[in-house]
């Protein structure tokens, strides 16, 4: 990390703490509020100061380096993660009882499993985005879908009541 000459040693400290510990504790082990040291990440200038904008551009420094550090350790387990996934599930299809716990668990492991794996859906079908839609289909879809969420937001309320008229629901008989 670059030294810009506005941050101070102990902005460079939490830096530092910050690469392997929370928010909360690194603000704690320095001396400052939580509070604060949000400012200072979030770059708000208005409450913490003209330093903020630097400690804000060297904070995502460390958070890029995580995110990548994280996808490298992803990649490099995989495999592991679902042979052992694997064990799990067939100790739990082997008992003659599934317990509360093993419903638990397999329905995390299930969830973690359902977003590792994108998929998108067209007309009742699943497809995985990385097998059976090419990319113009996946163009059409995004777009089908940004129309909807669009159109969600455009919508009428009931109309006023004309002045000496209660606003109530007339019912009909049929």
């Amino acid at each position: 990390m670059s030294m810009p000459t506005k941050l101070s040693e102990k902005h460079w400290q939490v830096l530092k703490m910050l690469e392997d510990m929370t928010r909360a504790d690194a603000a704690d082990a320095i001396g400052w509020t939580k509070n604060h040291l949000d400012h200072l990440c979030t770059g708000s200038v208005e409450k913490a100061g003209g330093v903020a904008t630097l400690f804000k551009k060297e904070y995502l420094k460390i958070q890029a380096k995580q995110s990548e550090e994280t996808k490298q350790l992803v990649a490099q387990n995989t495999k592991t993660a679902q042979r052992l996934i694997a064990r799990v599930f067939n100790d739990i299809e082997s008992k003659k009882k599934v317990t509360p716990e093993d419903k638990k668990i397999l329905s995390m492991y299930t969830n973690a499993l359902s977003k590792f794996t994108p998929t998108v859906n067209v007309k009742n079908l699943s497809y995985s985005y990385t097998k059976g839609l090419t990319a113009e289909e996946l163009v059409h879809e995004f777009k089908r879908l940004k129309t909807i969420a669009e159109s969600s937001f455009d919508r009428g309320g009931l109309p006023e009541a004309p002045e000496g008229r209660t606003g109530d629901i007339s019912s009909f008989d049929e």
